[in-house]
């Protein structure tokens, strides 16, 4: 009798697993942030890099400190 017990518990917990997974809404679990950042040209060697990431003196646009000397 208890090999039965045991066959039935088995049988509920995978039906309970397996309805759980059919009926559960799916999440996603990255989150996309839309880009703000515009993307500005170098003054000096034209590469673009997000507005965040620019160097700017004097309302010109550079990629690293290097072009900006």
């Amino acid at each position: 009798m208890g090999i039965i017990k045991l066959i039935i518990i088995v049988f509920f917990v995978w039906a309970g697993f397996w309805l759980l997974k059919k009926f559960r809404k799916p999440v996603d679990h990255i989150e996309q942030k839309s880009s703000t950042n515009k993307m500005l040209a170098c003054s000096i060697c034209k590469v673009h890099v997000p507005e965040n990431e620019a160097v700017i003196q004097d309302d010109k646009v550079f990629c690293s400190k290097q072009c900006l000397r």
